[in-house]
């Protein structure tokens, strides 16, 4: 569902929020909507973004700021440590409301090495459409710099239809600055920032974002943090019970049904809204249903009630990690069980479509095969191919999709026709298990044998080359990057100009157990 521009409206005042701990609070405004006094300097594309909320909803200090936040970080209640932290909500109000909230999910990240935080939050006082990716070179506290990735910034912007940079979208905006101070003081220097804001996105839109994001997560450490309060202006009763089941809606791991769940549609009366980042959190969702293993843990939930003493009139706040068993996308492998149960799937759903049937999936599978990932099946008949579809990104769990490319492989690749019953006992099977698409700026990086190929040109042609094909064919590498072009129907050489081009590997298992390595 699209945020309409009246619900952005409401969204414009967000705040409230626990009470710090014993910290001092000069140079903090009481109402953490206030905005500061004075004109607020222009966040440009080539500069740095000024601490505009500096004195308002945290000091301005540096002194003030830094002893605040150590001590909030100090005090966390959490005791969670997040070295396999993949993503996390956390609240955006002053520091007096929302800092103790935002502490626990912070104080849980200390120390880490994280090379980029891509902060994502609501446009609370610009309205359009899709995203606002940053292109300044860095965000200023009164802490100091915060570098952005510039380049990871510059891509996602290029590669998603939906994404732009809107200045005074960011020139406005408190929910992703207050968040800076926090990790300035929580994790290891060298860390650098990617701020996105969102507009209006559908449930596709937010999902490729986050499969870019994704792909920059090969070979170094990305989190994302969705930046969201909860409830706004609900009696405390309500506020919650209205929160209870939001955060149980997230910690679900359906971003689906979250948003169905929080849509404007399902408001009670006397709530302006369940979450005002709940498209930030839907990617942050989507994001971390990329990982094996994921699992969300609550770390503190409050209200500004607890502050404030007002029960009428509440916003919630919730701090919310997700965890996954394998948070590096690089060591990602299917398990010899999980490919033989592939290799099974496979070959039932040709025989189903073959047969005029349908093929259902078993009711049980492992978590792995769960997991939304890029599939080929291959069918060979003799040691010729003889039907060969795939799916590169992952739009589906990774058994769905094996079964659904399987059937188009046997009956709608456009270079064969329709496998027959009579051909099924001379058919074997290949499957490719794709990693995740990784952008890939310099060509000479190519490995032959060990990466697939993407390329995306002029228009949107595209082109995609497994990393077996040069191996076949006996390629070199020019001779592989020309080839991925001619199949998008560029000009040999296109590689080297205006084009996307990303690479992937796979972990291509056979019916002969000849080859599960990752290629």
């Amino acid at each position: 569902m699209r945020i309409t521009p009246v619900l952005l409206a409401l969204l414009m005042a967000c705040g409230g929020g626990s009470p710090a701990r014993d910290v001092p609070s000069e140079g903090i405004s009481d109402s953490p909507h206030e905005a500061p006094s004075g004109s607020r300097p222009p966040a440009t594309a080539a500069g740095s973004r000024p601490p505009v909320y500096a004195g308002t909803f945290y000091p301005a200090d540096p002194g003030v700021l830094a002893s605040m936040v150590d001590s909030l970080l100090d005090s966390a209640s959490s005791s969670l440590r997040g070295s396999r932290a993949v993503a996390g909500v956390v609240p955006h109000a002053g520091y007096v409301y929302s800092g103790a909230t935002a502490a626990d999910l912070f104080g849980s990240l200390r120390g880490m090495d994280i090379d980029v935080v891509v902060l994502v939050g609501p446009s609370h006082r610009t309205s359009f459409n899709g995203f606002s990716v940053f292109q300044g070179t860095s965000c200023l506290t009164p802490l100091g710099e915060v570098p952005v990735d510039t380049d990871m910034a510059g891509r996602l912007l290029e590669s998603h239809p939906s994404a732009a940079f809107t200045p005074r979208a960011h020139e406005a905006e408190h929910c992703l600055e207050v968040q800076l101070p926090f990790l300035q003081r929580s994790l290891d220097p060298g860390f650098r920032i990617v701020p996105v804001l969102v507009g209006s996105a559908d449930a596709g839109e937010l999902e490729f974002m986050a499969e870019l994001i994704l792909a920059e997560a090969f070979e170094r450490r990305v989190l994302v943090l969705a930046s969201c309060d909860l409830s706004h202006y609900p009696p405390l009763e309500m506020a919650t019970r209205v929160d209870s089941a939001t955060v149980s809606a997230i910690l679900a791991g359906d971003p689906e049904g979250f948003l169905s769940s929080t849509s404007e549609e399902s408001l009670p009366e006397g709530v302006d809204t369940f979450a005002c980042g709940r498209l930030p959190v839907a990617l942050a969702m989507y994001y971390s249903r990329f990982f094996p293993g994921t699992s969300a843990e609550v770390l503190s939930m409050t209200t500004s009630a607890e502050f404030s003493g007002d029960d009428e009139r509440v916003v919630g706040y919730a701090s919310i990690l997700f965890f996954s068993e394998e948070p590096d996308p690089s060591e990602w492998m299917v398990s010899e069980t999980s490919s033989d149960l592939l290799l099974e799937l496979a070959r039932g759903s040709v025989e189903a479509a073959v047969a005029g049937g349908a093929f259902d999936l078993p009711s049980e599978l492992p978590d792995e095969l769960t997991v939304p990932r890029g599939a080929f099946v291959t069918l060979k008949s003799g040691g010729m191919l003889r039907g060969c579809i795939g799916s590169i990104r992952p739009s589906g769990p990774l058994a769905e999709t094996v079964v659904r490319m399987a059937r188009s492989a046997a009956l709608e690749d456009p270079r064969f026709p329709p496998v027959s019953p009579a051909e099924l006992d001379g058919i074997s099977f290949e499957v490719s298990v794709l990693t995740p698409l990784q952008m890939l700026e310099d060509p000479d990086r190519v490995r032959v044998g060990t990466d697939g190929l993407l390329i995306i040109g002029p228009g949107g042609r595209s082109g995609v080359l497994l990393p077996q094909v040069p191996v076949e064919q006996g390629w070199n590498r020019e001779d592989f990057l020309e080839g991925v072009c001619i199949k998008a129907g560029l000009s040999p050489n296109a590689y080297t100009g205006d084009v996307l081009l990303y690479r992937f590997q796979a972990q291509v298992i056979d019916e002969y157990g000849e080859d599960r390595r990752q290629r």
